[in-house]
């Protein structure tokens, strides 16, 4: 049911949890991330992903084997901040945000689910905009029995913190990030949010179809466009020569301050865990 792909610890075997430390969480359909931030250096210590079989999915007993086989899941910390890696989440100027409005805007695009918890973050731009997101239920209930106290946040809006805050972005930019069973592009066109979606695939031709799709609406050619990438992307034979055959320019999201973080095994591209180490620096 639950896989651990990935577990670094620094240069030490194994982590020894501190009370004092940050602990950071994303949670998607498919994979569970742990990572550990010093709270005294600002270093991220350690970092563990697992795999989570979908088909079997069961909130409770997917918790149960990840504090069974992590090494960082296990004391209270002091400071816990849990991010949510699922699809079902919007971006909207906030003026057009009520609780009602959230509920109805989610239920129209993807369905309603009266087991689900309607939640928003707010984004920080010029324009005041929010991300509206439902969760469980039973995964609310579940964390909150496990973890006396944490903070929660979509995975969307730490990304579009991090872009929309950007300095010189071009006029066609795409950011792709690939995560294990699903990916996540977000347009920005003359410096303003276009879309940010989440896909599901099988292969890399579904990752290079939906990401050139994006790029056809901006009414440019995807080689007058700039693609940003960073995830799991290595995992996927081809896709980067592909991508760069099909876009003017590609880049790498890499960590801005590299000290910040563990050393990186160097069968590993600077930008492949990317997106988590974002989470906390």
């Amino acid at each position: 049911m639950v896989h651990k792909l990935i577990g670094f610890y620094g240069d030490r075997p194994e982590y020894t949890p501190k009370a004092t430390d940050q602990l950071a969480i994303e949670i998607g359909s498919h994979q569970f991330v742990c990572m550990v931030k010093n709270s005294s250096t600002s270093e991220i210590e350690a970092i563990e992903f697992f795999q989570i079989d979908q088909s079997k999915l069961d909130w409770s007993d997917i918790l149960f084997e990840i504090k069974q086989n992590s090494k960082i899941i296990g004391p209270s910390y002091s400071d816990i901040s849990v991010f949510y890696n699922f699809e079902e989440a919007l971006v909207l100027p906030l003026a057009k945000m009520s609780a009602t409005a959230s509920e109805d805007y989610l239920s129209l695009i993807f369905g309603e689910d009266e087991r689900t918890d309607t939640k928003f973050d707010s984004i920080n731009t010029s324009l005041p905009t929010v991300t509206i997101y439902r969760i469980k239920k039973s995964l609310t209930e579940l964390l909150n029995r496990n973890f006396l106290l944490f903070k929660t946040q979509h995975t969307y809006t730490n990304i579009l913190n991090d872009l929309l805050n950007r300095d010189h972005l071009p006029a066609v930019f795409l950011k792709l990030i690939v995560y294990q069973n699903h990916f996540i592009v977000v347009l920005i066109k003359d410096n303003e949010l276009q879309l940010i979606q989440t896909y599901s695939y099988t292969n890399s031709d579904d990752i290079l179809y939906y990401t050139i799709s994006v790029a056809n609406q901006t009414g440019f050619s995807p080689l007058q466009a700039q693609l940003e990438v960073s995830g799991l992307v290595e995992l996927h034979k081809d896709l980067l020569d592909q991508l760069k055959n099909s876009f003017g320019i590609v880049s790498f999201d890499l960590v801005s301050n590299p000290d910040a973080i563990i050393t990186q095994p160097s069968n590993y591209s600077p930008y492949f865990l990317t997106p988590f180490y974002k989470l906390m620096v």
